[in-house]
């Protein structure tokens, strides 16, 4: 199979399946995997995201649990429950052990598998719950809102229905502020994805509470004292996601030169030319210190078997367009295929975890009119 059929058609190789009830993705396989260390007392860290409202606690004894809301002003209506493990591909596996859901939610069973890319104390970033949303779900550490003015950089890992990834109208891409004394954050750039510089956006004062920040009912903000941000745009123009933005974003830091970002990487990828219910897949990439990256589709999780096919990211250009950023283009070599335009942000040993963070919006290699996104994490 040529790596335009996986990228371009049902992923029907990937073992990993969705259902209506899975948490996330069901994981297949039976090879060992091992275990996150238990540090005595058990201590915890918690994560908040969009998508209705999500929160998800990982305790150092293995165990954790997640809720759901319908927003981020009602009650919880899903709680579920497990033990986690850290696989050999990167990813962490959450197995259900309990789960308490209102009448009418779509919930998983006990048994049910599901996976995520973890920095500890940063960021989380799963696959959705409902297997017919296929737009990945960052996280940031929840709780705690920023004491310090916050310069951050986004990618947009959600665009509203309709929007075109190969047009020089659409912002995919740009920088975050949040100014403490005054309450007000603002997109000062924002970048389409030929790099074409848009108009900045400007928003109102608001007060921020737990971490959240909700402005004028139509835009919700996930904001930390570490520098991570989530931005929900398009609440109620209708009350439903399909005109929804979500911009997720982390601290900028000055990379210097690109071959910071060397190294072996676990990721989540979304390609948005893909069929409803097949358009995330887990990866794994490989970079070297010329900014070539090569991926491979991961077939098996739990094993870490990796397709033969593979993928090719160019990162050509460090701190462009500003500090924080890499251009570059996606390509595979196969017939019908496209070169894409591709923009990443990255964090280097992100908040001392040892950890690279790379996340990279672009145009899909199957249409260059469909949205690209691919998620890295440092093995």
């Amino acid at each position: 199979m040529k790596i335009i059929d996986l990228l371009v058609k049902p992923l029907a190789v990937i073992i990993v399946t969705t259902s209506s009830v899975a948490l996330i993705s069901g994981c297949g396989g039976s090879s060992s995997s091992g275990s996150i260390s238990n540090p005595d007392p058990v201590t915890s860290t918690s994560y908040a995201g969009p998508g209705s409202r999500w929160d998800v606690t990982l305790a150092s004894d293995n165990t954790f649990t997640i809720t759901m809301a319908e927003s981020v002003t009602t009650p919880v209506v899903m709680t579920i429950t497990g033990d986690y493990t850290a696989l050999a591909s990167g990813l962490l596996k959450l197995t259900v052990g309990t789960v308490a859901a209102d009448t009418g939610v779509d919930a998983p069973s006990v048994g049910d598998a599901a996976f995520a890319l973890n920095v500890p104390g940063y960021t989380f970033v799963l696959k959705p719950l409902d297997s017919v949303d296929d737009q990945i779900i960052p996280m940031v550490a929840g709780g705690e809102c920023p004491t310090t003015d916050l310069d951050a950089n986004w990618v947009m890992v959600k665009i509203e229905a309709g929007a075109d990834a190969s047009g020089s109208t659409e912002g995919f891409y740009g920088t975050f502020n949040f100014d403490v004394s005054t309450g007000t954050p603002s997109l000062p750039s924002m970048y389409a994805l030929d790099q074409t510089s848009l108009v900045a956006d400007a928003m109102t004062a608001e007060t921020c509470a737990d971490g959240i920040m909700q402005v004028d009912g139509e835009t919700e903000m996930y904001l930390t004292s570490n520098g991570g941000a989530i931005v929900r745009i398009g609440l109620n123009t209708p009350n439903d996601d399909t005109d929804d933005n979500f911009i997720f974003g982390f601290g900028q830091e000055t990379l210097g030169n690109i071959s910071v970002v060397a190294g072996e990487y676990a990721g989540l990828l979304f390609d948005g030319s893909q069929v409803s219910g097949s358009q995330i897949s887990p990866v794994s990439v490989s970079c070297t210190a010329n900014g070539s990256c090569t991926g491979n589709l991961v077939t098996d999780i739990e094993a870490n078997t990796l397709s033969a096919d593979t993928v090719t990211i160019n990162l050509a250009s460090a701190d462009n367009p500003s500090d924080g950023f890499i251009t570059g283009t996606i390509a595979v070599s196969a017939p019908g295929s496209i070169m894409g335009n591709m923009a990443c942000m990255a964090n280097i040993d992100a908040q001392g975890t040892g950890k690279n963070i790379m996340s990279c919006v672009g145009q899909s290699p199957g249409d260059a009119t469909q949205m690209f996104n691919i998620l890295l994490v440092s093995k």
